[in-house]
């Protein structure tokens, strides 16, 4: 509201108060006082209470500053530079947080004196001034905030890079591999089954009218026909005859049942990985040591048997007859060292519902490569780039932000488990603007989490990835002198949480394409904390120790080339002050 201008006499009705007001919480006010003053006078404006702004101005021959003001209290004063009337002119805004009370005070001269210059402010420390610890206080509030979202992307970031990469090998893919194996030995036996079965009834068809008159046919001997002389006796050669026939009979039912087997068989290895076994070696010196089969080869007598009995020898029985010429058939595949490069990208966005009223945003880069050494250890080295900001009405704070970091991660299976471990270092440029002022400052950080995680098969195609990890970041924030030349201290905290949760996802039948399509959903419950310093006067500060949720659904790709994508978003901060939500992708490609 405004108020008609006032009369007043001048300097000592300023001492006894007319000058003085008092706004209401949630009001604002425009006030002007016609005065009388000598050239000389001191006037002096002091502001208490919780103002949103305060604008006081003399006007005497062009407008004169006295006190400027934004959600801060303050004072200011004015040596009046010529003698005569002149208007004080007041704009008070109150805000919801109480009243507002601006007091005068005015040191008259006996005699005019020429007009003087004020005094700049000289620089306050840290300590002496209660906005200097308010701005330092809100500086460090929001940095630590910050680091707070930006170690827990990169940590899933890292914890994503050291589990999961192209050419993965889950429980569920090697169950199907070991299942196109199979189904593609038991298809080439069939097909060599069919082959010969085709031979002999050719060749019966070919010779069934050739039979030497003086041959005697015998069970199991080994010539093609299993005939060494000929048959005289017509009943004998009847018997020969009927024989023949029952087995051209059942060669060619056993022709169908093969055909039919083999299309199951064909059908079925279409929607199963690639078999990486090969046909048995020809030669015994091709064969190699590891998980063995037992392959033996054919003698003229054996196969004979196989003709014209119906069987076959395809696994030698290790017993009586076969020690000679059991040869061990190995199919180890030996797989070589991985190197895989990834780069990912997320955006992240969050606020506090606390006094501080933060709320910001985050875009993180970042780029990697790791090494798989041998099938127990992987190593790798990553960096990120970040761009932020946060602000907030208390204060008028906006901070804008722009980091990188290095680190290292690596993992260890041992048995069942994997132990994972990463560490980085990070450089941060701030520019802050706060209560009216600006300033630059610098952040540094150091951070190390260890980790522990496994994978349950829970069903044929549903897994559970179980984790649970320690982090600890150090972060400092250098001082600074703001453009009011007022010195803002630095400070150095420790932050850290533990998190543990599963992740629980399952394998889809990929389409055309691809080599794996898994969607899956993360839950984690993290308990933050720090030894962040309780703030004082108007700027409250965050959460120190909190307990929080999160709940995270990704969607994990492998292309037929190798490459991989994973897709995720989350929502972070359940039951906590500080809470947000952060979307993102990870392209793997493997260079080997």
């Amino acid at each position: 509201m405004a108020t008609p201008a006032l009369a007043s006499p001048g300097c000592d009705a300023a001492n006894a108060g007319t000058f003085n007001l008092t706004v209401q919480t949630g009001t604002n006010r425009i006030q002007q006082f016609n005065a009388q003053f000598d050239a000389g006078d001191q006037l002096v404006a002091a502001m208490t209470g919780l103002p949103l702004s305060v604008i006081v101005d003399f006007i005497l021959g062009g407008g004169n500053p006295i006190l400027f003001l934004n959600n801060s209290n303050g004072n200011g004063s004015l040596t009046i530079p010529t003698g005569g009337n002149g208007i004080i002119d007041i704009a008070i805004a109150a805000g919801a947080g109480g009243a507002a009370n601006l007091v005068f005070t005015c040191t008259p001269v006996a005699t005019p004196a020429a007009p003087t210059t004020p005094t700049p402010a000289t620089p306050t420390t840290p300590g002496n001034n209660t906005d200097a610890e308010e701005q330092a206080d809100t500086a460090t509030n929001a940095t630590t905030t910050s680091v707070i979202v930006e170690n827990r992307t990169v940590k899933g970031i890292v914890d994503g890079a050291s589990q999961q990469d192209p050419n993965i090998k889950t429980e569920i893919d090697i169950l199907a591999q070991n299942r196109a194996n199979a189904v593609w030995l038991e298809l080439q036996a069939l097909r060599k089954r069919d082959e010969e079965l085709q031979a002999d009834i050719q060749h019966f068809n070919d010779n069934a009218d050739a039979l030497p008159e003086n041959s005697t046919y015998r069970e199991g001997q080994s010539t093609a026909w299993a005939i060494e002389s000929a048959i005289s006796d017509p009943a004998e050669k009847v018997e020969m005859e009927r024989r023949q026939q029952a087995w051209l009979k059942a060669a060619y039912k056993e022709r169908n049942d093969l055909d039919d087997r083999m299309e199951i068989l064909e059908t079925e290895l279409r929607g199963l990985p690639q078999p990486n076994v090969g046909q048995p070696p020809a030669d015994d010196s091709e064969q190699g040591d590891g998980e063995e089969i037992l392959f033996v080869g054919r003698d003229p007598f054996a196969r004979a048997l196989m003709r014209y009995r119906g069987f076959r020898l395809d696994v030698a029985d290790t017993g009586e007859g076969f020690s000679d010429s059991v040869k061990p058939l190995s199919f180890t595949r030996t797989l070589s060292s991985t190197i895989v490069g990834w780069v990912r990208a997320i955006y992240t966005d969050y606020e506090q519902d606390d006094a501080s009223q933060q709320e910001g945003d985050n875009i993180l880069v970042a780029l990697g490569i790791h090494k798989d050494v041998n099938d127990e250890l992987r190593i790798g080295l990553f960096a990120t780039s970040t761009w932020g900001d946060v602000s907030s009405p208390v204060n008028n704070l906006d901070i804008d932000t722009t980091g990188y970091s290095l680190g290292a991660y690596g993992r260890y299976k041992w048995g069942e488990i994997d132990l994972n471990a990463s560490t980085r270092i990070g450089l941060t440029d701030n520019d802050i603007a706060v209560s009216g002022t600006t300033g630059s400052y610098d952040t540094r950080l150091a951070s190390f989490t260890f980790g522990i995680s496994g994978q349950e098969q829970l069903a044929d195609n549903v897994w559970m990835r179980p984790a649970i990890s320690l982090t600890n970041t150090w972060v400092n924030r250098e001082d600074y002198v703001n453009s009011a030349g007022t010195a803002i201290g630095g400070n150095t905290t420790w932050t850290g949480n533990v998190s543990a949760g599963p992740t629980i996802g399952t394998s889809l039948t990929p389409p055309s394409g691809f080599k794996r399509l898994e969607p899956a959903i993360g839950l984690q419950a993290t308990y933050n904390y720090s030894d962040q310093d309780t703030q004082a006067g108007t700027v409250t500060t965050s959460e120190t120790d909190y307990f929080s949720l999160s709940v995270s659904p990704q969607l994990s790709m492998e292309f037929e080339n190798g490459a991989s994508l994973d897709v995720f978003g989350s929502y972070f901060g359940i039951g906590a002050d500080l809470d947000g939500w952060s979307v993102g992708g990870t392209l793997s490609i493997p260079f080997n």
